[in-house]
């Protein structure tokens, strides 16, 4: 059967326990850097990864932001250049306008200049066929229906009769 020795036993305890304190002291002391190293490690990249979630979520949040900036700032450039042109066409417009309403002044001016002198041109020659009906007149004292034929005969002459 089995024997059991009370000094083998204690013997082997003695000695798993020796080997346990010497493999606790050499051999799980680096591992167990080695496993906490790992870990570290892991952490590191872990928070490393969640810091660059981050700072790329914060440059997107940026990029969004400069994105309506630049929306806005596109839109006020719009507005502004539309209301330049606006702010122009007026101006043009009014400007020729004003150059329309001179030239239609300056030719109502003309037109009054041109009547004015045919007018005075057409009394002279009223004046100038007076003054020839009345020396034929004077030369030729007749009767009504002779004063007729005279008239008749004098604008003849003069282009005016038929």
């Amino acid at each position: 059967m089995l024997d059991f020795d009370i000094w083998t036993i204690l013997f082997s305890v003695i000695n798993i326990l020796v080997l346990f304190f010497f493999l606790k002291k050499f051999l799980f002391g680096r591992v167990n850097a080695m496993l906490e190293k790992r870990a570290q490690m892991v952490q590191d990249d872990l928070d490393q990864a969640k810091q660059s979630a981050a700072d790329a979520a914060a440059l997107k949040s940026d990029y969004e932001q400069t994105l309506v900036g630049a929306k806005q700032e596109v839109r006020d450039i719009l507005s502004a250049a539309e209301q330049r042109s606006r702010a122009q066409s007026n101006e043009i417009t009014m400007q020729a306008r004003q150059q329309a309403d001179a030239i239609l002044r300056e030719a109502q001016k003309e037109i009054e200049r041109e009547r004015q002198r045919t007018l005075d041109g057409i009394q002279g020659e009223i004046a100038d066929l007076a003054l020839a009906a009345a020396s034929k007149l004077m030369e030729q004292q007749v009767n009504d229906e002779t004063n007729r034929a005279l008239v008749n005969e004098f604008l003849t002459e003069e282009g005016v009769g038929e």
